[in-house]
């Protein structure tokens, strides 16, 4: 609550308690109506006068704060920052001034923000069209996402839109095809720790490949 909130009412609430006062003051009755000797009698209206200013001031003040109070900025949601994780499903929306950070804990926060770039500018590999992570493009501002999956957690991979979602080993058919995480290794940019490194991810920001490997197709 700022001072202002705070003194116009006290100002107002004093004025109108001397204007009351000076209303009771203003009926004192002259000498002749048996008043002391020597008692000033106050114009008959300056107590209404005070006490309405009172209360005028006393409503603005009142009045301030309440529409102070709404419109006050409401809470805004976390915005999205290098680092923090979204889920399959605010990826799918793909309205880049919605998204919001989800755990990178959480099983279905499968992306992590690598990059925010504009203007053209590309992925941390030098890439957007091409690049090795999972591209966002609204207008002018495209983000760069890391995959931030787990070591044999399965994957539905929909390469012509650009996405995976998590998904049950053991399901069956769905968009795309199941892949298996074989191995993830942060810090490091060396495809060949994957057993086909011709189908890993590598990112340089953060450090990290990503071994991708089919799911055997039960029999």
């Amino acid at each position: 609550m700022s001072i202002g909130q705070i003194v116009i009412p006290a100002v107002g609430a004093v004025l109108l308690v001397a204007g009351l006062v000076l209303r009771t003051r203003s009926k004192t009755p002259t000498p002749a109506e048996g008043a002391p000797a020597g008692a000033t009698r106050l114009p008959k209206n300056s107590g209404t006068f005070v006490a309405v200013a009172g209360v005028l001031i006393l409503a603005l003040g009142l009045l301030a704060s309440v529409t102070k109070s709404n419109t006050a900025p409401a809470a805004h949601e976390p915005e999205l920052a290098v680092g923090n994780c979204v889920t399959s499903k605010d990826y799918r929306a793909a309205q880049i001034g919605k998204i919001h950070p989800t755990s990178c804990e959480d099983h279905a926060a499968v992306y992590e923000l690598a990059a925010s770039v504009t203007n053209g500018a590309t992925c941390p590999d030098g890439k957007l069209r091409d690049a090795g992570y999972f591209v966002l493009t609204e207008g002018n501002h495209s983000l760069c996402f890391a995959p931030n999956v787990r070591v044999g957690d399965c994957y539905s991979m929909q390469a012509d839109v650009n996405q995976i979602t998590p998904i049950d080993c053991a399901a069956k058919g769905g968009p795309g095809i199941t892949v298996q995480i074989g191995g993830r290794f942060d810090g490091s940019t060396d495809a060949n720790q994957c057993p086909i490194p011709a189908g890993a991810t590598v990112t340089p920001q953060p450090a990290r490949v990503v071994c991708w490997q089919p799911v055997a197709t039960p029999s």
